[in-house]
């Protein structure tokens, strides 16, 4: 008996020749590159998003009215209509990349390297350091502004103020900004003449005992440093700071505070004065007009210069200010950063501010 069992029929497989190639090897030539680009950008992106340079965009700020921050008490106030301002301006933390590249396209902002500003120092100590210069700029306001009125107020140097150390000079090591100098060698200091006086008679090289009041703490200290040579005169010898002196005051006959809010540093000192004189003088010392001023004040009523004031007359020039205040030595600068809408003056004391707002 035959056997009828079913077989199956032989199955016929292609040869390696005859397989049709998937569609990513027929497109491997140009996947592999075009992944490649992908993973680049995508790295490449993320890099440019966190990863931070050592620069700051400084920006212009805002105009800030002055009489309505001051309060005053034992005297009578005249608050003005149109009130004299202050300028500020804005700097960034440090700048990622892409955020550098976007500042390349904004109008009014500059570039800086941190360290133009906090120098060896860091963002806390610069935040410190323009805390104390606003209240010494608050400070020297009042007190110049009250003798303007005619008040007579005492005056004190109490020590020598330590706003920036030299590069590389053994102070930068044991001294910090804000740090007061109250004697050294025994020898109290009280202006920068009782500490040049001293000086006088040591040589570059030798060591001198300073007592130094802190900054942080106002505890007193004393630290032993070695003394450099002038860069102008290899026979004078420095401490290698540069440095003002602290002026102390008797109890002020009008009582004045002024709320500076988060603004630093000391360039606001001449709009403070003008504002606390406007204040406690009756009529309107701006006319009626927008105004603003920046620059530092002394003592003396004199007009320091100030920093950034390309992007001060920027702020000034959108807020519709009419008049602009600024040093004279910064004059130009302000000059070539606005339009024709605002009249810009430099004045180098708060007589010729006075002056110029009396003549606008």
């Amino acid at each position: 008996m035959r056997d009828e069992s079913a077989t199956e029929p032989p199955r016929i497989v292609p040869s390696t020749e005859d397989r049709v190639p998937s569609w990513w090897r027929r497109n491997m030539a140009w996947l592999v590159p075009v992944g490649v680009l992908v993973a680049v950008m995508a790295i490449t992106s993320v890099v440019f998003t966190f990863w931070r340079t050592d620069q700051v965009a400084v920006r212009p700020g805002s105009v800030e009215q002055v009489p309505s921050r001051v309060t005053v008490s034992g005297a009578e106030v005249y608050p003005p209509d149109s009130e004299i301002a202050l300028v500020t301006v804005l700097v960034s933390q440090r700048l990622t990349i892409w955020e550098r590249i976007g500042a390349e396209f904004e109008s009014g902002v500059d570039i800086e390297p941190e360290r133009t500003f906090t120098g060896d120092g860091t963002r806390s100590e610069l935040r410190r350091l323009n805390e104390l210069r606003m209240e010494t700029s608050q400070h020297t306001a009042v007190v110049v502004a009250l003798e303007h009125l005619g008040y007579e107020i005492p005056r004190l140097a109490s020590g020598v103020i330590v706003a920036e150390a030299m590069a590389d000079a053994p102070a930068a090591r044991v001294l910090e900004r804000g740090d007061v100098i109250v004697g050294i060698d025994g020898v109290t200091v009280g202006e920068l003449a009782d500490l040049a006086e001293v000086l006088a008679s040591r040589s570059a090289g030798q060591t001198v005992v300073l007592d130094v009041e802190r900054a942080d703490s106002g505890s007193v200290e004393s630290v032993t440093l070695e003394l450099i040579a002038s860069p102008e005169d290899a026979n004078r010898a420095l401490i290698g700071v540069s440095a003002r002196e602290r002026i102390d005051v008797g109890e002020l006959p009008v009582e004045v505070a002024i709320d500076s809010g988060k603004i630093g540093g000391p360039s606001a000192g001449l709009a403070l004065t003008i504002g606390i004189i406007d204040l406690l003088t009756p009529g309107e010392l701006t006319g009626g007009l927008s105004v603003a001023a920046t620059g530092t004040i002394s003592f003396d009523g004199s007009v320091g210069a100030i920093g950034e004031v390309d992007q001060k007359a920027i702020a000034a020039d959108r807020a519709g200010v009419d008049l602009l205040l600024v040093p004279t030595s910064n004059l130009s600068d302000a000059l070539d950063h606005i339009g024709d809408d605002m009249q810009v003056v430099g004045v180098a004391s708060l007589q010729e501010a006075l002056d110029a707002l009396a003549e606008a």
